[in-house]
């Protein structure tokens, strides 16, 4: 505590700087929590929602542990907890009767929502999930209270309270918030047990590190920093006791919490090991689920035949350990940055996210935060504990190959924070205009996350020209668009009056539109998978189009260009919505649209169907391999199995001359 609030403590005014304290705590806790419920309420359901609602039910049903093995249940079982006390619409199969694939996952998870009520389903369980962005408010308002005092706690607060990342993250049902509370939890639980170390602190530290575990597979990055932690601390403890005997107890300490974690992490699958309930053996092997996941040279790699080799061993549960494997498979994947598409990963993603993406106050002021060992000294080991971990987790972020979003490394965001605030704090008291500075500061993050309310997902810092201007950096990601901006675009069209459009929107979100949704769905390229038949689209198109950030290059292909390149959009929607009116010729969306619908019915063994739709598709766009792909597959479906090879072949050719 500071000299500052020492003397507050003694004054006769303490009680009533108390009360105040205790009241802005309250308050800003209140407004935090109400940015997550608009943003709840606002957004609609982004694409990993589906089914991690879909999994999470599934495994309180019957431990099927073998849908959605991509992710840890903590989250998906917190979300779908109000859903245990509803009758619901359930899959057409029987509950952890076999395995479900990534992709069907994702379409049973839609279906599963539209035919429950996807505004119903959804709003509950991301309330229910909202527990955790709380828990963070909490934990951060007592670690800084307690390293820093109250100023710097009420500081941390106001800059996590409307910081729009955590606002974004926080009321959905995916991981990332949940591994944000649990390592910050697990550092704060360390910190408390070095302090003192009894058994009720030992155990505490041992049920955050399950908690962590269970959260999010990247959260195995913070296990080194955590025995970093224990190690480094005998050194500021050197005087206490023998400096190899600290050290040797602290070893000791890491792996007692380490058994107790991986032993909550087993109570999360039930204490069983099989993905599926009464399953014999292996459900499926590692190297066979990175083939059909990525590629068999990914299965030959070294993390591959690590991950296998523990598999064997069955000391984590085997869903775990496919959840492990799935991110081998797709350890590598494009990336868009700058309207550029680049083939993999690239170093700099992770640091221009954070720079983009962060809060201008919050980039000002951490610099100070950073600096912090050199303002107090008698503080570092406070700030080890605050800048290790999420420093390290950023380098590991360098080193990834797969950009997808500035949620990746979400967790950081509490260490800095509490680390700002504590040099920002700092700052202000070693110069009294700095305070002036700071309430400033604070007052336009508040108003920044207050102007951008809903569109916290697309939120970039107006050096970068705010929410409208993300997907010129970010054109093919969740920074920009990750499904969420529906709700939006119906609230449009009904304020407009629009009565028929057309809408090409990211993934395949057709099967849990808004009701009454006045548009036409335009399948696009990088549309996911439905098990609604798509409607086909004509040639020529006009009137209201609306098109995703993600349809058009680099992340999209070219059949919209037409559209984009003719026409200057008229409105921007959630900053990942173009819309367009007019009349355009779109002969290759239209054959993609065909090419797409062929997929569907030979699926349904509809053959000739697909022909005669296949057949329209290369009419439309002879140069297009996706249209001679149908074609071989309605072709071979009818087994005319040489027209299917020449087509296939053509399909070949024509990728080759256009990689």
């Amino acid at each position: 505590m500071n000299a500052i609030e020492q003397k507050q403590e003694s004054g006769v005014g303490n009680k009533f700087w108390k009360l105040l304290f205790l009241l802005a705590g309250v308050l800003l806790f209140g407004l935090f929590a109400f940015q997550l419920w608009i943003h709840a309420a606002r957004s609609s359901t982004t694409v990993d929602e589906s089914p991690h609602i879909l999994a999470g039910h599934r495994y309180w049903q019957c431990g099927d542990f073998g849908i959605n093995p991509e992710h840890p249940p903590l989250l998906k079982l917190l979300a779908t907890i109000p859903l245990n006390f509803r009758s619901l619409k359930e899959p057409n199969w029987d509950c952890g009767s076999r395995m479900t694939p990534k992709g069907e996952s994702f379409i049973a998870g839609r279906k599963f929502l539209g035919d429950n009520g996807v505004d119903n389903i959804v709003f509950t369980t991301r309330v229910s999930a909202m527990v955790m962005s709380l828990l963070l408010f909490v934990t951060v308002f007592l670690a800084t209270w307690e390293m820093f005092g109250r100023r710097t706690a009420l500081t941390s607060l106001a800059l996590l309270a409307f910081e729009p990342n955590l606002i974004a993250h926080g009321s959905l049902v995916t991981t990332d918030m949940a591994l944000t509370t649990t390592a910050f939890a697990a550092v704060y639980a360390l910190r408390r047990f070095l302090n003192n170390q009894n058994l009720f602190r030992f155990l505490f530290l041992g049920l955050t590190v399950g908690l962590m575990l269970a959260a999010k597979h990247s959260a195995v990055v913070f296990l080194p920093v955590l025995f970093a932690l224990f190690v480094t601390d005998a050194f500021f403890r050197k005087g206490e006791t023998l400096l190899w005997k600290q050290i040797f107890r602290n070893m000791s300490a890491f792996v007692g919490i380490v058994l107790i974690g991986l032993v909550l992490l087993w109570a999360f699958y039930g204490f069983r090991y099989s993905a599926i309930p009464n399953a014999n053996e292996n459900t499926i092997s590692v190297e066979n689920y990175i083939k059909e996941k990525g590629s068999p040279e990914m299965a030959e790699s070294f993390a591959a035949k690590t991950v296998s080799n523990v598999s064997r061993t069955r000391i984590l549960p085997e869903s775990y350990v496919l959840g492990i494997a799935d991110i081998i498979s797709w350890s590598s994947r494009n990336a868009f940055i700058f309207n550029r598409n680049y083939a993999a990963g690239q170093w700099f993603y992770f640091p221009l996210a954070f720079v983009v993406k962060t809060s201008i106050p919050l980039l000002l002021l951490l610099p100070f935060g950073l600096l912090l060992p050199f303002f107090q000294k008698e503080k570092r080991r406070e700030i080890m504990f605050l800048l290790v971990p999420p420093l390290f987790f950023f380098a590991v972020g360098l080193t990834s190959k797969l950009n997808l979003g500035v949620r990746h490394i979400l967790p950081v965001y509490a260490f800095f924070i509490v680390a700002t605030a504590a040099g920002a704090v700092t700052m202000s008291q070693r110069f009294k205009l700095f305070r002036y500075v700071l309430i400033l500061l604070l007052l336009f993050h508040a108003a920044t996350a207050v102007r951008i309310a809903p569109n916290y997902i697309a939120f970039s810092n107006d050096f970068w020209g705010g929410v409208n201007n993300t997907y010129r950096v970010f054109p093919g990601d969740s920074n920009t668009e990750f499904g969420q901006n529906d709700k939006l675009v119906a609230e449009y069209l009904a304020r407009e009056n629009i009565k028929e459009c057309w809408y090409a929107p990211f993934d395949t979100t057709v099967d849990i539109l808004p009701n009454n949704f006045p548009c036409h769905y335009v399948v696009s390229a990088s549309a996911g998978v439905s098990e609604n038949l798509y409607e086909p689209v004509p040639p020529v198109i006009e009137g209201t189009i609306l098109l995703s950030t993600t349809v058009l290059p680099p992340r999209g292909g070219e059949e919209f260009l037409p559209i984009s390149q003719s026409a200057a959009p008229i409105a921007q929607i959630g900053g990942s919505i173009f819309v367009y009116q007019g009349r355009f010729e779109v002969p290759q969306a239209a054959a993609w649209s065909l090419s797409a619908r062929v997929e569907q019915l030979v699926h349904l063994r509809r053959f000739e169907e697909a022909l005669t739709d296949a057949r329209k598709a290369i009419e439309l766009a002879p140069n297009s391999p996706y249209s001679h792909f149908a074609l071989g597959l309605a072709l071979d479906g009818l087994g005319q199995n040489e027209e299917a090879r020449q087509a296939f072949e053509t399909e070949i050719k024509l990728r080759q001359a256009n990689p």
